[in-house]
């Protein structure tokens, strides 16, 4: 499986966990007034991520849903803190943002059926090509759609219906596990000119590694990241964050920020994780809470696996986030006492 450092040593998720944590204490404001939105409801937002957000390598995408070739505003001698300004202003649009090494475009609106039929077809095809029985039989089980897709990569707590962030970005991330066939489809489905060609298949390739700045340090991974408004879980304090395209097909991770308790507790002694002081992120009344990376393992269209690996998350030690200064801001802001 991935490793963390892997995950959130960038500056894309340095801005999304300081967010998440501004966020984390509107939710312990709306605690403190009887009003925290239930697991299955949105609203588990903060000022800064209101609407979500879907971040995907932009090597990904060829054009958006009126068909147009996608333009971005380019950057030149993009920092890291030029880029996380960038990624905190893009929290306020809708649809996706789309990351390149020079640039970023937002607010762009994708084809959420052009993606899932890219999906469906590289899973059937890719079962087809493995099948050993040379019969076919009237009961063939090459068939899938894309809630058996999206499913295997959600964990067991997130319920049917699907929404469309959750639907777009599940299928996109298939270019990241399978490229080749990700590549072939998107080729033939639009006819591509040999330039047409050539340029894809150099942004693609770009779009499967780390973004560097000159200097070398790591803008953002090459995953999907999609940044939910809602907590699906009662023991999420936050709206849930998942990481999709990690490697093979249902590997993804999520991000949450969880209150310390007994169940979380008898989980952490089970897999030898000790908690340290350090680890607090926020601590009001008798609530503590950290944040907790889960990466879980592969698995097959329709299924989904429970076996994970499971890291806390310390944006000091981990990411050299000053918290105090975050959490100040925040209980500024939403007028904690």
């Amino acid at each position: 499986m991935v490793n963390k450092k892997n995950i959130i040593g960038n500056a894309l998720f340095k801005e999304i966990i300081s967010i998440r944590i501004n966020t984390l204490w509107k939710m312990i404001s709306m605690i403190d007034n009887g009003e925290m939105p239930a697991p299955n409801e949105e609203g588990a937002t903060g000022k800064y991520d209101n609407k979500g957000a879907i971040f995907i390598p932009g090597g990904l995408i060829y054009q958006d849903v009126d068909e147009k070739r996608i333009e971005y505003h380019k950057l030149p001698n993009l920092t890291p803190h030029l880029f996380r300004s960038q990624i905190r202003s893009a929290m306020q649009y809708d649809n996706a943002t789309l990351l390149y090494p020079d640039g970023i475009a937002k607010g762009v609106n994708l084809d959420s059926g052009f993606f899932s039929k890219a999906a469906r077809n590289i899973n059937i095809f890719k079962k087809a090509a493995f099948r050993r029985k040379k019969k076919i039989s009237s009961k063939t089980l090459m068939k899938f759609d894309s809630e058996d897709i999206i499913r295997s990569h959600c964990p067991t707590y997130f319920p049917t219906p699907y929404g469309a962030r959750t639907r777009i970005s599940t299928c996109v991330s298939i270019g990241l596990t399978e490229p080749p066939m990700f590549f072939v489809f998107y080729k033939t489905e639009l006819n591509f000119s040999k330039e047409q060609t050539r340029r894809f298949s150099d942004q693609l390739d770009r779009a499967q590694h780390p973004a560097l700045t000159k200097e070398g340090e790591i803008l953002y991974p090459p995953y999907i990241v999609v940044c939910h408004d809602t907590r699906y879980s009662e023991h999420n304090y936050t709206g849930l964050t998942r990481i999709l395209g990690l490697g093979k097909f249902g590997e993804f991770a999520t991000l949450t920020f969880q209150k310390v308790d007994a169940r979380l507790s008898n989980e952490f002694k089970r897999k030898g994780i000790e908690i340290l002081d350090s680890d607090i992120i926020a601590e009001h009344g008798d609530i503590k809470i950290i944040c907790i990376l889960r990466v879980y393992a592969a698995t097959n269209p329709g299924r989904r696996s429970t076996k994970h690996e499971t890291s806390i998350v310390s944006p000091e030690n981990d990411l050299d986030l000053d918290l105090d200064q975050i959490n100040a801001e925040a209980i500024r802001q939403y007028n904690i006492r």
